[in-house]
């Protein structure tokens, strides 16, 4: 039996799926087996996703239990009932999400494992939100303490109307606000994010909220850049929203007068919404940038570490986060360029890794500027604080959250009298 604590996992993405949901805790429960957790992960079953089945890339570690939801949401098909079912759905579940119904049969399935473990701590990751009420019900049952994760905010955060309107954000916050008295700790994703919770949540301990952020594994590479001859900077994943390219292809256009002997192209493997592809041919700069389709991963990564810069873009409404991406730039060991807010967590993340530059998403001036120095300057990037973003480094953080829930006895019996809360 490990002498560490059992560890039961609730998140409803898991390897082998290909969203990106699944990568944090894969790689984690695998660091936490390691460390020598016993532990079990409770999530969704398999299924097809816009971008494939599975993930060939991602560790499978630890006990895993597939659980799936018994009313899936939206309705499939294109009838009248699918259609009139799936709007009344949507409204009455904005404020937990599609995948509430998962809820229930994740509970169920977690307790039946729990039956059979030494006592430990649940740990709930969300999004999706059903994820976190599956283990504060769980945790309540068990009374064991409740870890809460956040890869992205639920109500603590200043949402666009489109995205939440007031009414569901009202409801949010009341729901989430009762999981949040029933945890133990929580752990958030950066510092931004951990910064909007403890202004929304100010009733809990900031002592037990700490932030871990993603990371990478560490990846060898031989391929030396050339000096001379083309230069590409890749975009990996869709751009979405109000982000756009023209300003990046503006300096890119400005740099290639500047260097005609370094043709530069910019490679975006997914699609562009059809606005943007129109904006780019009126500003006559299609010949700066070539749109390729979404290819596996363990693909993706080969270009990324053939790349010359790495490219992230981030938009004004998600300025508390950081693109699980960079982790991804982080291990093929390329510079990043990020154009984001100035107000956006990917500004002091790069920063404090030294894994790349972060302008303003208008700023062609300065995207030029810190084009310049990362294409055609000598210094190499450092490596030193980059590697703290290592999964291996991450987790021993995260055992300062697990020791902080599991606390002392009489943490406990504060813990269980804070619990008897009406279930939802």
């Amino acid at each position: 039996m490990s002498a560490r604590p059992t560890l039961l996992i609730v998140s409803y993405y898991f390897a082998p799926s290909p969203l990106v949901g699944a990568k944090r805790f894969s790689f984690l429960a695998r660091e936490f087996a390691r460390l020598g957790y016993n532990v079990h992960i409770v999530t969704n079953g398999i299924g097809d996703s816009p971008h494939g089945r599975e993930d060939g890339s991602l560790p499978i570690c630890g006990t895993v239990h597939r659980v799936g939801a018994p009313f899936e949401v939206p309705v499939r098909g294109n009838g009248l009932f699918p259609r009139f079912a799936n709007a009344v759905l949507r409204r009455l579940l904005a404020p937990v999400g599609l995948e509430y119904f998962w809820a229930r049969a994740a509970t169920r399935r977690a307790l039946a494992v729990a039956a059979k473990l030494p006592r430990g701590i649940v740990i709930a990751t969300s999004p999706p939100h059903a994820a976190l009420i599956a283990g504060a019900r769980v945790a309540r049952r068990l009374k064991w303490p409740l870890i809460i994760d956040y890869r992205d905010p639920w109500s603590a955060y200043d949402w666009p109307a489109w995205h939440r309107g007031w009414i569901s954000q009202w409801f949010a916050r009341r729901i989430e606000g009762t999981l949040v008295r029933r945890s133990a700790a929580r752990v958030l994703n950066t510092l931004s994010m951990r910064d909007w919770f403890e202004e929304s949540f100010p009733q809990a301990a900031a002592n037990r909220n700490f932030v871990v952020p993603n990371g990478f594994d560490a990846v060898t590479s031989d391929q030396a850049q050339s000096t001379t001859g083309p230069i590409e900077i890749v975009h990996a994943g869709e751009i979405y929203g109000s982000r756009s390219l023209v300003p990046l292809l503006r300096a890119v256009e400005i740099l290639s007068q500047r260097h005609p002997e370094r043709p530069i192209r910019v490679t975006t493997y997914g699609a562009l919404p059809s606005v943007e592809r129109q904006r780019i041919h009126d500003e006559g700069l299609g010949r700066f940038i070539e749109e390729r389709a979404r290819i596996p991963f363990a693909q993706l990564f080969v270009e990324l570490q053939r790349s010359h810069v790495q490219l992230a873009v981030v938009s004004e409404h998600m300025t508390y986060s950081v693109p699980y991406k960079i982790y991804d730039y982080m291990a093929a060991g390329r510079p990043i360029l990020a154009l984001a807010p100035r107000d956006a967590a990917l500004h002091e993340l790069l920063s404090d890794s030294d894994a790349g530059l972060c302008v303003e998403p208008t700023d062609i001036e300065g995207i030029v500027q810190a084009l310049e120095t990362t294409l055609f300057s000598s210094a190499a990037p450092s490596r030193s604080r980059i590697d703290h973003f290592r999964w291996s480094n991450l987790a021993q953080d995260y055992v300062n959250a697990i020791n902080s829930a599991n606390g002392t006895a009489d943490d406990q019996a504060r813990f269980r009298s804070r619990i008897a809360l009406p279930r939802l």
